[in-house]
């Protein structure tokens, strides 16, 4: 990482005003919000081959919903050298009374190693009220994660072979999924 980050500003996506977003969407990439978004994250699709229809079905919905039981937080940066803030991270939680989980978690690549990821955490347990949710992740993303799951001191409470992708394995942390296949 080169660039320096000035500032980073977390946004929860069901409290965000339409326009603002819609401002913010059009002038960085002019695509509607919830695609770019979407394809913030559509290589997630090669580990959880329903994540396409997941996110549009699903989180979407539930977000707008403004309920509570479903929310994403997204960092946007403002970073040396570029005019505009930039999608630097993002969240996807879900927040029932049985279940309280980080169903997705990314940090653009150029800027781990930042802080921002250990910040998105806190912001995640903050919403979730928990410093313990459950979180999975798969054999092949499990590397990238060692140093929070050192740092928040999570511990892994299942292995799930061929849970969401054949011939993957899923790691949970933090409790049980309620929702066994």
């Amino acid at each position: 990482m080169s660039a320096k980050i000035y500032k980073n500003i977390f946004l929860k996506v069901s409290e965000i005003e339409p326009e603002v977003l819609r401002r913010y969407m059009l002038s960085e990439v002019g695509e509607k919000a919830k695609d770019k978004l979407f394809n913030y994250l559509r290589d997630l699709s090669e580990s959880y081959p329903d994540f396409e229809n997941w996110f549009y079905n699903k989180v979407i919905p539930e977000v707008g919903s403004k309920k509570g039981e479903r929310e994403i937080i997204v960092v946007v940066s403002k970073i040396e050298g570029h005019p505009q803030v930039i999608l630097t991270g993002i969240a996807i939680l879900k927040n029932k009374e049985q279940e309280k989980k980080i169903c997705t978690f990314r940090i653009h690549e150029d800027y781990r190693d930042s802080g921002i990821g250990s910040e998105l955490f806190e912001k995640c347990f903050e919403y979730l009220g928990t410093r313990k949710p459950i979180i999975t992740i798969s054999s092949d993303r499990k590397e990238m994660f060692e140093n929070h799951i050192k740092k928040f001191d999570f511990f892994e409470t299942e292995v799930l072979k061929d849970y969401y992708k054949d011939n993957t394995i899923e790691y949970v942390y933090n409790g049980l999924l309620t929702n066994k296949k």
